[in-house]
């Protein structure tokens, strides 16, 4: 199975995943992201204050990006 990486930005610092997690596919790193964003972010996303430099990135074993989401498009998907 392939493992993904979940680095975090703010707008001002990026922290990178130097880890990753094994996850069986793209879909899997995604639902990951979602979640981990919404712990992540959460406070801020309850309050309606999203800033626009939020996002959490995905890269593969290869450090190719699968996908990015800013926490605007976390707060808004029905998971």
């Amino acid at each position: 199975m392939p493992r993904f990486y979940f680095h975090f930005e703010d707008g001002h610092f990026r922290r990178r995943d130097a880890e990753g997690m094994i996850l069986p596919d793209a879909e899997a790193a995604w639902y990951h992201a979602v979640r981990s964003a919404r712990e992540l972010f959460g406070e801020d996303l309850l309050r309606g204050d999203v800033q626009p430099g939020l996002r959490v990135e995905i890269e593969d074993e290869e450090g190719r990006p699968v996908l990015a989401l800013t926490a605007d498009e976390v707060a808004r998907i029905a998971v």
